[in-house]
């Protein structure tokens, strides 16, 4: 069974961390080869690859602290309030449960400002409040894993979260619309956000997150720049994902399309949706998930791949004899090998690592992972995309290094490449410091598109 390896409160790497900051397993590992989501610098420190913020030394922390400060430029943090969190976790050794309890303390201090705003009648003040509570309250669930008592972490985490995010998207002008898009039996918990004024037939962008982001991180890496473009947004919880995965159990599903054609349904039974002009917006594994879901929903009409991604399991760099093996149906051979000879020998923060990175596709053991992964392959896929698509790549995003330009050779369809650079502080996964830039590259090319 694959399950949570507590790392008795030392610093460990995170999901996002095996999407952007280039951890790898460290020294130890020569017999069996380099393993592990994230590619290339297991035990570099964030100086040494040429970030010009070290708030901590754990690249996992640093990259997450960096999301957290990049998010003022939307209103979803403030500097002195994100400081005061940092010190605290200095504070406490800059361990994962240091962290989690300075940004949960803060995140109900800062929600605390937005109530007595609210009560005041400053709905201004107390929008600000929840959108900023919210997103300090999504670092205590981005680490809960590791802290330790990861159990009681997660579900909990994510409701402080959530909580705050409800009243915040309320408070938006106009209100943001709770929606429940329908999806098979059950349904997918989502946010209609629109610009002010009379409701008319508008272009509206699907926000679709990737592996271990929040609904406000989506707020500040598109829907608010979307609803000020004067389009609709659409933000939702799929399989795998917020709520999805950490109330209700829900794993990621490879078929992506069965997750985007419920929601493009959805939109086009909208009056206030132009059915003509939606879009899709891959954010971080989002990337790989919208790429196979534009392979089969054909109604978009322009597609984001925000990072492209050409191989999804060359970003977990696992021994390819291994892999194999387990893709062969020797699972027993595959498990045994993975769990007394490898696993077992990982630092304490690597199996954390593993153990976060696996945690959202819910498979029993190491072989039931690798066969769930290899679904996920987006090659096979990209050439059958008709929709006009925008590709990013970023430099120092290790995991999907130049996968962009791979993606790019196999787009049969209406194409174009955006590299990110550290010339504006662009670099890394998503580039953390630099939302505003990104969305104007995106919404600039959009905008042509719509």
């Amino acid at each position: 069974m694959i399950t949570p390896v507590a790392a008795a409160g030392r610093p460990a790497l995170a999901r996002r961390a095996v999407l952007a900051s280039g951890a790898t397993l460290g020294a130890g590992l020569a017999a069996s080869g380099t393993l592990l989501p994230a590619a290339a610098a297991a035990d570099r420190t964030p100086a040494a690859a040429g970030n010009p913020v070290v708030l901590f030394t754990d690249p996992a922390l640093n990259l997450q602290s960096l999301f957290t400060v990049g998010a003022a430029g939307y209103g979803a943090a403030e500097y002195g309030e994100a400081a005061t969190a940092f010190n605290s976790v200095h504070h406490g050794g800059d361990t994962y449960d240091a962290y989690y309890d300075a940004f949960r303390s803060m995140g109900q201090v800062v929600s605390g400002f937005g109530h007595q705003a609210l009560a005041g009648g400053n709905h201004s003040a107390a929008r600000g409040a929840f959108l900023r509570a919210a997103s300090y309250l999504a670092n205590p669930l981005y680490v809960a894993i590791g802290t330790r008592h990861p159990r009681r972490s997660q579900a909990a985490a994510y409701r402080a979260m959530n909580d705050s995010w409800v009243l915040a998207a309320g408070l938006l002008e106009p209100a943001a619309e709770r929606v429940a898009i329908p999806y098979g039996r059950t349904s997918m918990p989502g946010w209609l956000l629109r610009p002010p004024g009379r409701r008319t037939r508008r272009p509206t962008v699907i926000l679709n997150n990737g592996n271990d982001a929040q609904n406000v991180g989506l707020y500040v890496y598109g829907a608010v720049e979307a609803v000020a473009q004067g389009y609709n947004a659409l933000i939702f919880e799929g399989p795998g994902q917020g709520s999805m995965l950490f109330l209700r159990g829900i794993p990621f599903r490879p078929d992506w399309e069965a997750v985007i054609t419920p929601i493009v349904d959805y939109l086009q039974g909208r009056p206030d949706v132009d059915p003509d002009r939606i879009a899709l917006i891959g954010w971080s594994q989002g990337g790989a998930l919208c790429a196979r879901a534009a392979a089969f929903e054909h109604r978009l009409a322009a597609l984001v791949l925000d990072p492209g991604v050409s191989s999804f399991m060359s970003a977990f760099h696992l021994p390819k004899k291994l892999v194999a093996l387990a893709l062969s149906g020797h699972d027993a051979e595959a498990n045994a090998i993975w769990t007394k000879k490898i696993f077992p020998k990982l630092p304490i923060s690597t199996q954390f690592l593993f153990t976060k990175s696996s945690y959202p596709f819910l498979q029993p053991t190491f072989a039931a992972l690798i066969q769930a992964l290899a679904k996920y392959e987006t090659a096979t896929y990209l050439p059958k995309i008709t929709t006009p698509t925008l590709v990013d790549q970023y430099v120092g995003d290790a995991s999907f290094a130049g996968q962009g330009e791979q993606v790019m050779k196999l787009l049969r369809c209406p194409k174009t490449l955006h590299t990110f650079t550290p010339a504006a502080g662009c670099q890394f996964h998503c580039a953390p410091m630099a939302p505003q830039r990104r969305n104007q590259v995106i919404f600039d090319w959009l905008r042509k598109i719509l």
